[in-house]
C-alpha cells in the first residue's frame, strides 16, 4: 500500500497479531508426562497442524483486507521466522502493517478435541503500543481489539486515542475482550465507553460490566452506560444488538455441532466494520456478520475459511 493510500484508509486498527497452530484431534486426557519418546507419550494425528493468523488487530485486519478495505494496522509482529509469515498473509490482503517490529511475535498453539473444545498455550509477545495508533488518519473507524498483555495504564492510553480520533470526526468501535475484568474499575471502564461508538464482545465478556442486568436485558444496560450502539456476540446463539434510541433486536445462527470457532469473533468484528463503513443499517451489518463468521465456523479453517467457496 503506498503512503497516499495509507492516509486515504478507511479502517485503522490496534491491537494484537498472533501465529494460531491448530492441532486437531487431540485426545481430551493427554495421559501422564514422561521422559520417554516413544508410544508411551507419543499421540498420532490423522490431520496435519495447521496455521492461520489471529489475534483481534491481526485478524480483523486480515478480513477486513479480503473485503477490500483499506486498512492500517498497529500491532506487534516480531523480526522473526512467524512475524515473516503473518506479514506476508497481511500483505496478501493489502493490509499496511505500519508499526515498528517487535523483538517476537506471539503464538498460541490450539489443542481442538473431536467435539472442536480447545486448549491453549499462548506466548503473548510484546504488549501492544496504542498510543502509536493516536496520530494516526482514518477516514471513518478507528478500530480497538484487546489482547492478554493489557495493563491498567492501557485504559488511559484507549482513552487518550478515542478522544483523539473522534475530535477529528473519525468513530470508534471497541472489542472488550476478556483482559479487563479485575484490573480496572467499573468507573474507569465507563467513563472510556462515552468516546465509543460502537461496543462490542461476548455476551459473558460483556456481563461482567453490566452485573446487574436483568436476564434479556444486557444490550439496555449497555447502551445506558455510554457507548452509542452495542452488539453482542452470542456465539451459537447470533448475536443481540441495539443503538441509542433504537429498539433491542437479536438475530439467530445455524447451530455448528463439534464446531471450531478459531478466527470466527474477528471475522465478526471485520464484516460488521465492513457493513458499518459502508452506511448500512446496524441491523444488516450484524446480519452479515453472523453469515461470514458462521461460515468461518463451519469450514474449520480459521479466518480464510470465510473466503473459501
Amino acid at each position: 500500500m503506498s503512503e497516499d493510500q495509507a492516509r486515504q484508509a478507511e479502517i485503522h486498527i490496534a491491537g494484537n497479531t498472533a501465529l494460531d497452530l491448530l492441532v486437531r484431534d487431540v485426545p481430551s486426557e493427554m495421559g501422564a508426562v514422561i521422559d520417554d519418546f516413544g508410544a508411551g507419550n507419543t499421540h498420532f494425528l490423522d490431520g496435519p497442524v495447521e496455521f492461520v493468523l489471529g489475534g483481534q488487530g491481526g485478524g480483523t485486519a486480515l478480513a477486513l483486507g479480503r473485503l477490500n478495505r483499506r486498512v492500517t494496522l498497529n500491532t506487534q509482529i516480531g523480526n522473526d521466522a512467524f512475524g515473516s509469515v503473518l506479514r506476508s498473509r497481511l500483505g496478501e490482503a493489502n493490509v499496511d502493517v505500519i508499526s515498528p517490529p517487535s523483538s517476537s511475535t506471539a503464538v498460541n498453539v490450539i489443542l481442538l478435541d473431536a467435539e472442536g473444545l480447545r486448549r491453549s498455550f499462548y506466548f503473548r509477545g510484546e504488549r501492544v503500543d496504542f498510543l502509536f495508533s493516536r496520530d494516526q488518519t482514518s477516514s471513518k473507524w478507528f478500530f480497538v481489539g484487546v489482547h492478554g498483555g493489557m495493563v491498567p495504564e492501557d485504559i488511559e492510553r484507549l482513552g487518550d486515542c478515542f478522544k483523539a480520533f473522534r475530535a477529528r470526526g473519525t468513530e470508534v468501535a471497541f472489542d472488550i475482550g476478556p483482559w479487563f475484568g479485575g484490573m480496572v474499575t467499573p468507573e474507569n471502564m465507563y467513563a472510556l465507553w462515552q468516546d465509543v461508538d460502537c461496543l462490542l464482545g461476548t455476551e459473558s465478556e460483556l456481563s461482567v460490566w453490566a452485573s446487574d442486568a436483568r436476564e434479556g436485558e444486557l444490550v439496555e444496560r449497555l447502551l445506558d452506560l455510554g457507548p452509542d450502539r452495542v452488539v453482542v456476540k452470542r456465539g451459537a446463539e447470533g448475536a443481540a444488538f441495539g443503538g441509542v434510541g433504537e429498539a433491542v433486536l437479536s438475530l439467530p445462527t445455524e447451530p455448528v455441532h463439534g464446531a471450531n470457532t478459531t478466527g470466527a469473533g474477528d471475522t465478526f468484528n471485520a464484516a460488521l466494520l465492513h457493513g458499518l463503513c459502508s452506511d448500512q443499517a446496524l441491523s444488516e451489518a450484524v446480519e452479515f456478520a453472523i453469515r461470514l463468521a458462521t461460515k468461518v465456523v463451519k469450514k474449520g479453517r480459521g479466518i480464510q475459511g470465510a473466503f473459501e467457496g
